[in-house]
């Protein structure tokens, strides 16, 4: 079986930070591709350390997906 051409890996980058006035909790703006040659890209927001993994997990999956 031939593997047709497509992207092999994907970017992510997470902004971490606690905000004042508020109950300490991390909060999280994520920036993802899935595709490296694509220049379009998805921007979440997520708080809480389950939240913010989830998220990560979620990007994982699809690139994992795209690549097999």
């Amino acid at each position: 079986m031939t593997r047709e051409p497509g992207p092999r890996g994907g970017v992510l980058v997470i902004r971490l930070w606690v905000e004042d006035g508020f109950p300490v909790e991390l909060r999280a703006r994520i920036t993802s591709s899935s595709d490296v040659l694509d220049l379009s890209t998805t921007t979440v927001s997520a708080s809480g350390v389950d939240s913010i993994c989830a998220r990560v997990r979620t990007w994982l999956e699809e690139i994992d997906e795209k690549v097999n």
